[in-house]
Parts: C-alpha cells; sequence; structure tokens
C-alpha cells in the first residue's frame, strides 16, 4: 500500500501535472477523483493490512522482502524519468543533469536490487543500498539543479530570512528573492538552516541531513520492528516524489516527528511532548497531529500525565515561537496565517466539492469539525500504539479539505504510516503484515 501511495503522488505531481494547464478547473477536479479515491483506499488498507490478501491472495506468496525490492526497482525507473523531466522543464533556471553519474547510479543500484531480489535475502544491506541510492540521487539533484525561485520559494525564503536574522533583523517581514513575499516559516523550520547559511552552503545538504538521520532513527531504534523498518523505509525514500521535490523543507519535520516516536515508543512521556512541543514551532500541519499525541497519553497513561505532557509541548512550543511574535506580530500572523487566506492550490482533494456547499471562508470551520470528530473517536478507540495511524487519517483530511494543497504535503503522510507500520511491528514483536504494508 506505501507503493501504491507512493505512485500516485507521483504520477501526479504538482499543480496540473500530467493534464494540461488549460484545462477548466471543474474538469480538472473531476479527473483527479480517480487519484482522490486510490489514494484513500490505499491508506485505508494500510491501516487494516488484513484486508489487502483478502483482495490480493496472491501476495501472500510473494516475500516482504521481494516485494519492497520489486517496488523499489519501479521507483528508480520512475526517478531517473523525473530527472529528465526536470532537466528539460527546468532548463531555463540552468538545471543540467549530470546524466553518466545518473547512469552508474541508477543502474548500479538496479543490478543490487536484482540479485538481493534473486537471492531473496539480506534486508539490512537491502536497506542500506536504498538508502545509499537516495543519498546519491540528492546529491545528483543538488549539483545539476540550482536552487531558484522561480521553481520553488521555499528554501530560498529561508535562506532569506536566516540572512536577515544573522545580519540582526527578524525574518518576519517581506523579502525580496525576487518577487516580494512575506516569510511565512515557524522559528523551528528555519533555525536549524542558520549554519548553512552562514557558511554560505546550499540548504539542502540540511534537508538531506534531517532525512538520513531520521530514517537511520527509526530503522536502528527498533529491535522487533527492524526488519519491518526495512522494508518499509526504502519503499518511502525512494519514492520518486521525495526525490523530485529536492527544494522542499520537509527534512526538519521528519527528523522531529522520528525522534518523537522513538522517544513515544519508550514511554519517554515528558520528552516526547517537548519534542512535539518543537514540532508545533515547526510546522502548522503538527497543530493537527498533536492533539492525538495527547489523546494516546490520556489513554495509556491517564489526564494527569497527559495534561503534564500536553503542557510541556505547549510551553516549548511557546518559547520558540513568542520571542518573534511579540517582536513583529503583524507581520509573524501575516506570514504564518494570513499569506495563506489568498493561495489556492487544489490537488489530491476533497476541499473544491465540498466548497459547493462550505464557502471558501469557512473552510477551516470545516476542517476542525471533521478533526473534531476523529479525535473524540480516537478518545473511545484508539489504541495508544496505533497513535501514528490516527494521525495519519487526521492529517489526511486536513489537508484534502485545506484551501491549499500541495502534492508534497501528502509526504507526511506517508511517513507517519511508515511509522506506524514499525510501531505496530515492535509492538507486536515482528510478527505482522509487511507484504501487505507495501
Amino acid at each position: 500500500m506505501l507503493g501504491i501511495l507512493g505512485f500516485v503522488l507521483s504520477i501526479k505531481s504538482d499543480r496540473y501535472f500530467p493534464f494540461p494547464e488549460t484545462l477548466p478547473e471543474p474538469v480538472f477536479q473531476l479527473l483527479l477523483i480517480p487519484f482522490t479515491l486510490i489514494f484513500f483506499t490505499a491508506v485505508f488498507c494500510f491501516l487494516k493490512p488484513g484486508i489487502v490478501p483478502q483482495i490480493f491472495s496472491f501476495l501472500d506468496r510473494i516475500s516482504g522482502l521481494r516485494l519492497s525490492i520489486a517496488i523499489s526497482l519501479v521507483f528508480l525507473g520512475m526517478t531517473g524519468v523525473l530527472l529528465v523531466v526536470q532537466e528539460v522543464r527546468y532548463a531555463s533556471f540552468g538545471y543540467a543533469l549530470h546524466v553518466p553519474i545518473a547512469v552508474l547510479l541508477l543502474a548500479g543500484t538496479s543490478l543490487v536490487f536484482v540479485y538481493l531480489f534473486l537471492r531473496n535475502q539480506a534486508p539490512p544491506l537491502f536497506f542500506h543500498t536504498a538508502l545509499i541510492a537516495y543519498i546519491g540521487t540528492y546529491l545528483l539533484s543538488i549539483v545539476s539543479f540550482p536552487l531558484h525561485p522561480a521553481r520553488s520559494d521555499m528554501l530560498p525564503l529561508i535562506v532569506s530570512g536566516c540572512r536577515s536574522f544573522l545580519s540582526g533583523i527578524t525574518p518576519y517581514g517581506y523579502h525580496n528573492i525576487p518577487h516580494h513575499l512575506i516569510f511565512t516559516y515557524l522559528p523551528g523550520m528555519w533555525l536549524p538552516y542558520l549554519p548553512w547559511v552562514a557558511l554560505d552552503r546550499d540548504p539542502r545538504l540540511m534537508s538531506l541531513l534531517c532525512i538520513v538521520l531520521a530514517v537511520l532513527l527509526l530503522a536502528w531504534s527498533n529491535s522487533k520492528g527492524r526488519e519491518t523498518a526495512y522494508l518499509l523505509l526504502p519503499v518511502f525514500i525512494l519514492t520518486p516524489y521525495l526525490a523530485y521535490r529536492h527544494e522542499t523543507y520537509l527534512g526538519v519535520l521528519f527528523l522531529v516527528l522520528a525522534l518523537a516516536s522513538i522517544l513515544y515508543q519508550r514511554s519517554k512521556w515528558l520528552s516526547c511532548g517537548a519534542v512535539f512541543g518543537y514540532a508545533l514551532a515547526t510546522y502548522q500541519f503538527s497543530w493537527v497531529i498533536f492533539p492525538f499525541f495527547v489523546v494516546a497519553a490520556f489513554r495509556k497513561t491517564g489526564i494527569f500525565r497527559a495534561l503534564v505532557s500536553m503542557g510541556v509541548g505547549i510551553g516549548v512550543a511557546l518559547a520558540l515561537i513568542l520571542p518573534f511574535f511579540l517582536s513583529s506580530r503583524g507581520d509573524f500572523l501575516g506570514g504564518i496565517y494570513g499569506h495563506w487566506q489568498y493561495v489556492f492550490v487544489p490537488n489530491i482533494n476533497l476541499s473544491y466539492f465540498a466548497s459547493f456547499i462550505v464557502p471558501w471562508e469557512y473552510m477551516i470551520v470545516l476542517q476542525g469539525v471533521v478533526i473534531g470528530a476523529i479525535l473524540a473517536i480516537s478518545l473511545r478507540r484508539m489504541e495508544p500504539g496505533e497513535m501514528w495511524g490516527w494521525m495519519a487519517v487526521g492529517l489526511l483530511f486536513f489537508i484534502s479539505l485545506n484551501r491549499i494543497i500541495e502534492v508534497y504535503f501528502y509526504l507526511l503522510v506517508l511517513l507517519l504510516l511508515a511509522i506506524h507500520g514499525i510501531a505496530v511491528s515492535e509492538r507486536t514483536g515482528g510478527s505482522g503484515n509487511n507484504g501487505n504494508y507495501l
């Protein structure tokens, strides 16, 4: 299922792709319905892996390792195509793919994968080979495809904000990168980039470091669920769309969530609350998933520890946010919240159709009602070990009902599902449906 989710994101990609930009909006939204249905169905099947063998009985005859390798081989081929697509589409931005290196990297990795597929053993070697391939692809993107704000202004804006901060000026305000844009990032997101900006290094190196550390933490910190991690994580990191969006900032949040998962697994409630607090000060979608942590703490330890953990999380978030908020309230709120009221980017969504019933200005109310309903159900039915799955469902509905929907948002859903699969395997002693998760 994780492979299907990654495939859907990679095929759909950004904005109107693979459809013409000239499509009328209603036609485009109708064409998106199959993508939406497949994505939601795959998420449901991932969380209920027992359903998969009932539909696809042949999967029981395929080892989880071979299935993961087969998916990864397909993803390597798709990644090669997307590397070429980037070079062609963004040639005017100075994109020039180093073709011999790309061929050597992808072909060499594919040969190792085929060898492991035939032998049907050595999951650790498969995992580390996949990780090396991801690192190589990411570094290839850095040297071949320069950062350009006309393609994506995320990291250029963060770099501009860091430079302002290093010069003694608050980053919260307008920046010319070269287009005029207000700073839109919470402190926890841009603060880790300060050393890289101070050293005048490509900020994508920071993103790469965070993603690699997150993946290694998830793989190495689980003993009983390590085999599941060795099968799921390669599918996640080799998702072609993740390689395609090498200029996003999500690596910081990936690392924070990986660390939170380890602390949660070890019942370090206060430490986990503090890490979630950092997440609250990093990315707005963390505000959606944090309540599920509080519910899980309540279900497992009682109301007192849940409230203390929640207080620690909110305290850490406020400690990071308040200094910047108090120094420039208007620009802070304008960037963190106000800016997004005037942006509309639809993709794999429910919000377009919901807008025929609920006006756009009240869509946030509908989001609140839906998340509130899921939280209410979780209060009665959540198993604490399944917290990450509940987070994935809540975030999926929130994003799908959002006014702004970028495909890369859904990468967070994939990560939460991968963590869920690893956590369930760890809890059940390594037994489970690894192949069905894939």
